[in-house]
């Protein structure tokens, strides 16, 4: 079950952990109704409902390998044709259920609504209100012309069913309040990090600014008076090679200052986007840079810098301070961006390393709504994961 169900792994671990609690919850209805079946209680109702669970969870189970490919929005469409095939095929049989299916209706927008794009919202919204609408009305027409007339066929329908469903919409909203305290509680973090993360940027620009060109300037300005000098005292020769000194070292603060730009926001990443930064990334950098790209879309432009900088920090710290002699670059962009990059430099243990970079890093991804995760144990290199929402979500 555990590999038939891998492809929610890759998820949103919050939306991971309900599609599992729905398909729990759901196999335990069946297995109770089934129960009941297999103990006398044989009706046309309990078989109809028997039947519409099976294939639910059939609907369901058939999910887990399309999210590896479409993500969030399989899952999702899984859960409302199941949700809609439950809600009608309960009420046909039992009337009475009527309440709580035209409420599953609804459900799947509800699970959906922090994951998909405004496109995919406003369908589900229809379907909510039209499939409601719908199930109230047939549950009215079917009370007239019901199956069975026993009360008992209804009471054992409605006690299998009603504790899924109530189970599920408890959970539901548990884990829509932690969600929400969760948020508050991140809200309130990054902030800080934000703050903690400017605060570096500009000491680390002034640094930068401080030990290169203002030092190149400083002794450019002292050379400038030696050739003064020289010219006064007519003596040409000096004067021509200190002048030519002084083109050199212009010529060197220039890519000094361009690099020094490049690095706080590369045009290339707003011209041509994140690919073609990370070429020319990996054409400048100290230590070999293996770059691979695939099923790549170019994303928002805030999802793009994020993976940009992170990328290049993670590449910045492999050429300083892990001792690396080569890099991999994963970058991948279905079901939905995310990279990786891997080097097999000396690692380290987190515990004992200031988290300064790191903290910078998860700013980033958090603020473009992504995750980041490391991997790195002392003499067994430094892995970085990083992935975002979907393309369609984004924005």
């Amino acid at each position: 079950m555990k590999r038939i169900l891998a492809g929610w792994d890759g998820l949103d671990p919050a939306l991971a952990w309900l599609l599992r609690i729905n398909l729990i919850a759901l196999t335990a209805a069946t297995t109770l109704l089934g129960a009941a079946y297999l103990a006398g209680f044989k009706h046309t109702a309990v078989e109809i409902d028997l039947g519409v669970m099976v294939v639910s969870i059939v609907l369901m189970l058939v999910t887990p390998p399309l999210c590896r490919r479409y993500g969030a929005s399989a899952a999702i469409a899984g859960l409302a044709l199941s949700s809609l095939l439950f809600a009608f095929g309960g009420t046909w049989a039992t009337p009475n259920l009527a309440p709580l299916t035209a409420l599953l209706t609804m459900f799947p927008l509800l699970v959906g609504f922090p994951y998909l794009s405004r496109r995919w919202i406003t369908a589900l919204m229809v379907v909510a209100v039209v499939g409601s609408a719908s199930v109230a009305a047939l549950g009215e027409w079917r009370r007239t012309t019901a199956l069975n007339e026993l009360w008992w066929v209804n009471a054992i329908v409605i006690a299998s069913s009603l504790p899924a469903g109530v189970g599920v919409v408890v959970f539901l909203v548990r884990d829509a309040y932690t969600r929400l305290r969760d948020q508050s509680t991140q809200l309130v973090e990054s902030r800080t990090r934000i703050v903690e993360v400017a605060d570096a940027a500009r000491r680390s620009l002034e640094r930068d600014l401080h030990d290169g060109a203002q030092q190149r300037l400083l002794a450019m300005s002292v050379t400038i008076e030696r050739a003064r000098k020289e010219l006064e005292a007519g003596r040409h020769e000096g004067a021509t090679t200190l002048l030519g000194q002084l083109a050199a070292d212009n010529r060197e603060i220039l890519v000094e200052l361009r690099e020094l730009a490049r690095g706080i926001y590369p045009p290339l990443l707003t011209e041509r986007g994140l690919v073609a930064a990370l070429q020319s990334t990996a054409r400048r950098s100290t230590v070999p840079v293996t770059l691979d790209v695939a099923d790549f879309e170019r994303p928002s432009r805030q999802v793009e810098a994020a993976a940009y900088f992170c990328i290049l920090e993670a590449l910045t710290n492999a050429a300083k301070h892990a001792g690396a002699s080569e890099v991999l670059v994963s970058v991948r962009g279905l079901p939905h961006l995310s990279f990786t990059v891997s080097d097999n430099g000396s690692g380290f243990d987190q515990a004992l390393v200031d988290a300064g970079g790191l903290l910078g890093m998860e700013a980033r991804m958090e603020a473009a709504g992504g995750r980041l995760r490391l991997e790195t144990a002392p003499g067994w290199g430094t892995t970085v994961h990083g992935e975002f929402p979907p393309l369609d979500s984004v924005g």
